[in-house]
């Protein structure tokens, strides 16, 4: 759930669009859980000003009735920021393209928070190979299997892997990408971009041998393609 001027929104590919909706984060965040939902993917997406809402964030996470536990993402590439957002509540916090720049300050904050820190991998391919987009439209923040490397090497618990011309396409994930990134880590993989269909879901799940552990479902949902309950029910039935 991308939320930005405190509504949701979608994004969409690598320039990271926002196409603004109407449904107010709390009012989204208590549907998905009456669906079923126990883990929700709360991403601040950048303000006009570069920053982020921190205030949307506890918003949502200390909501009367909501009862789910809180996996974040903002723009974050420093330790003072980091604390803040560990300090609304979340149970989880993944580093996103603002830090990948600096692979060292990422290593250095696995180290200091441990499994609750995830870093997320949004992978563009090239014909040098899966590249990591970084912050802003065309940065490039290096070579993927490098950067998995460092991280490894640093014990992160998670990684979500996205690739960005797939975000908010509706035009399937890309497995294989998602399965390489499995066989080079013992962390736990998320699959995310281009979920369209159950069938999708479907194909992910299979992969769970592999070590994927879950995938994150955005614009599907919203568009009415299939529901959160049908998800978790088509996921049950896949195992």
């Amino acid at each position: 759930m991308h939320v930005a001027g405190g509504r949701v929104v979608h994004l969409v590919g690598d320039g990271q669009v926002p196409e603004l909706g109407r449904s107010d984060p709390v009012e989204a965040a208590l549907a998905f859980q009456e669906q079923g939902a126990t883990w929700l993917h709360l991403v601040m997406a950048e303000e006009a000003d570069g920053g982020f809402d921190l205030g949307q964030a506890r918003r949502v996470i200390e909501a009367a009735g909501i009862d789910v536990q809180m996996m974040c993402r903002a723009g974050v590439d420093d330790e003072a920021a980091l604390e803040r957002v560990l300090a609304t509540g979340c149970a989880r916090f993944n580093l996103g393209r603002s830090a990948l720049t600096n692979l060292h300050w990422c290593a250095a904050a696995i180290a200091r928070h441990g499994e609750r820190i995830g870093v997320s991998l949004p992978a563009h391919l090239t014909d040098r190979g899966p590249r990591l987009a970084g912050p802003g439209r065309g940065v490039d923040a290096g070579d993927l299997w490098k950067a998995l490397a460092v991280l490894d090497d640093a014990g992160c618990a998670r990684y979500v892997v996205t690739d960005v011309s797939r975000e908010g396409s509706l035009s399937s994930p890309n497995l294989a990408l998602i399965g390489e990134v499995c066989d080079r880590t013992a962390a736990a993989v998320l699959a995310a971009g281009g979920i369209a269909t159950l069938d999708d879901l479907r194909a992910v799940a299979a992969l769970s041998p592999h070590g994927v552990d879950g995938a994150l479902i955005g614009r599907a949902l919203y568009s009415g393609a299939f529901t959160l309950s049908q998800a978790l029910a088509c996921v049950a039935n896949s195992a």
